[in-house]
């Protein structure tokens, strides 16, 4: 039985052997290859010195101007005042007749008397110069007036200093990972 196994092993190994050679005659095959690489080239740009704005002021210029300024007339009010003496004067004070309680003949009684005029001596006050007010007229006049104006405002000037560029050129070659099937020239030996 050993043997009868063997024996019909050893034929189908010879069959596919012989069936294989035939297959490979019309077959294609394909072994792995790596990627085909790229080329390129790349335009490189370095900033070497950026670009820097500069801004420079110039100050506004002043100047001075005196403007004519008419000062119109006025007027100026001028006041003396009164003068006044203290006098001493004689005054009369005049008489008449004035009641008075008196006793007649032991009984109360009221009688009229005559009073005399009588002169008495009081200070006065009187007016020696009277006070008086006047207007002045005053001209008008013409001054000077001093003052800073502005002849040119302040201005800022901007300069643009403009970056230094640097291009260079690179060629690269890049090898892709992974890998492609490729038809194989030689019949296979495996």
């Amino acid at each position: 039985m050993k043997k009868t196994a063997q024996a019909f092993s050893v034929a189908i190994i010879g069959a596919l052997t012989l069936g294989g050679a035939a297959e490979f005659a019309r077959a294609e095959c394909y072994v792995q290859a790596p990627l085909r690489p790229v080329h390129r080239s790349y335009i490189r740009r370095d900033v070497v010195e950026p670009g820097v704005y500069e801004i420079e002021r110039r100050p506004g210029v002043y100047g001075w101007t005196s403007q004519a300024v008419g000062q119109p007339g006025g007027v100026i009010w001028h006041e003396e005042p009164s003068v006044y003496r203290t006098v001493q004067v004689r005054v009369r004070q005049r008489g008449g007749s004035v009641w008075r309680e008196q006793c007649l003949n032991g009984q109360a009684g009221v009688c009229r008397v005559h009073v005399p005029p009588t002169y008495v001596t009081a200070e006065k006050r009187i007016l020696v110069k009277r006070g008086r007010r006047w207007a002045e007229r005053v001209p008008g006049s013409v001054g000077y007036v001093e003052r800073r104006v502005l002849l040119s405002p302040y201005k800022n000037y901007a300069h643009f200093q403009r970056p230094y560029i640097a291009y260079s050129r690179e060629h690269l070659t890049i090898q892709p990972e992974g890998s492609r099937w490729v038809p194989a020239s030689a019949k296979p030996d495996c």
